[in-house]
């Protein structure tokens, strides 16, 4: 199992929603949120920041502008010193997609930012209320050749995940070092708030992989969570057919979650899926498996649009138990590693 996989029928069904649940359908496609409670004691504050990376011109257009890249902060309102926790969405995604994890991790005691990742996220409203939707041509590659097993197939998948982890580790860099400039120079909130010597990374499915990336690239990540994502940034090359993989041991502590039937299929190709390469060579290797889950109940998507989430895959397990456990397990990683 090299990628996970859907069919061209979901994406037509992606694309018609987008339309028709933005424009016409709201209070049917995203009904009345199930709310999950933080556990916490912290208040939590919420700040919205778009950044402009001047040394990135944006690829997605041909205007000559910046790449600006957004980020949505869950914090403590209390004053105090908290570890800085990033989270990355996934393919159509948007920085929304875990918020009931990050009011729950910023409820005790967490600094916590999404990323928005421009053009990859299915819409994204920035601080400007400027609204940049999904690139076509995104789209296009994630879904050509998806599920292919051929050789020349498999070469042209590697070729556009290099790519797009590129971009992806580039964003969640430049938030990082902007986070850390800012905490070095701004007595704002959330700023003032942040350790930045305790920090975790974690994402869903590609923002998974870029979570992994970017922790391989730099020394001051402390724990690292994928939630159904294969590791595509351990990808160091394409030989005889087939991707090569970092054989170098991975140096953070990383806890790989699936839902059973993703793990069942990824575990009958062994060591050549690039995630247990890696947690055979890592230094802290953890994983977790949730019965009766589907790719989406590691998103809060079930519980904002149950008709959606159903469509774009999910299991038969209850949606808020499941991202209640989810939301429980990141929680108590995170407070062993980082607290």
């Amino acid at each position: 199992m090299k990628k996970m996989s859907i069919s061209t029928k979901v994406l037509l069904f992606l694309l018609t929603v987008i339309v028709v649940g933005i424009l016409l359908l709201p209070s049917i496609l995203f009904p009345n949120h199930i709310d999950i409670v933080p556990s916490g004691s912290h208040e939590i504050q919420i700040t919205l920041v778009t950044w402009e990376d001047k040394d990135r011109l944006e690829t997605f257009t041909d205007d000559g502008s910046h790449r600006q890249v957004s980020v949505k902060f869950w914090y403590p309102e209390e004053k105090g010193y908290y570890p800085l926790l990033v989270f990355s969405h996934g393919a159509f995604g948007v920085m929304d997609s875990n918020a009931s994890t990050c009011q729950e991790l910023a409820s005790h005691g967490y600094v916590v930012a999404s990323i928005g990742h421009p053009y990859h996220s299915l819409f994204l409203k920035d601080a400007n209320d400027k609204i940049t939707l999904v690139d076509r041509d995104f789209l296009n590659e994630v879904y050509t050749d998806n599920g292919a097993t051929n050789a020349e197939a498999e070469k042209r998948i590697y070729e556009k995940s290099k790519k797009w982890m590129e971009l992806r580790s580039a964003d969640e860099n430049f938030v990082l070092e902007q986070i850390i400039t800012m905490k070095a120079s701004n007595e704002q909130a959330p700023f003032d708030r942040i350790r930045t010597d305790k920090i975790g990374l974690f994402g869903h499915s590609l923002g998974g992989a870029t979570s992994v990336e970017v922790a391989r690239m730099r020394s001051d990540i402390d724990a690292v969570i994928v939630l159904e994502g294969t590791m595509l940034g351990e990808y160091t090359g394409f030989e005889n057919g087939t991707e090569t993989f970092d054989p170098t041991p991975f140096p953070v502590p990383v806890l790989d979650v699936y839902s059973r039937d993703i793990y069942e299929e990824a575990s009958t190709y062994g060591k050549a899926y690039v995630n247990f390469y890696l947690g055979s060579r890592a230094t802290d290797y953890q994983y977790e498996i949730f019965e009766d889950a589907g790719h989406l109940n590691f998103t809060d998507l079930p519980l904002i649009s149950p008709i959606l989430a159903k469509k774009l895959g999910v299991g038969t397990v209850d949606p808020k138990e499941c991202v209640e456990k989810m939301n429980q397990m990141i929680l108590a990683y995170f407070n062993y590693y980082l607290k």
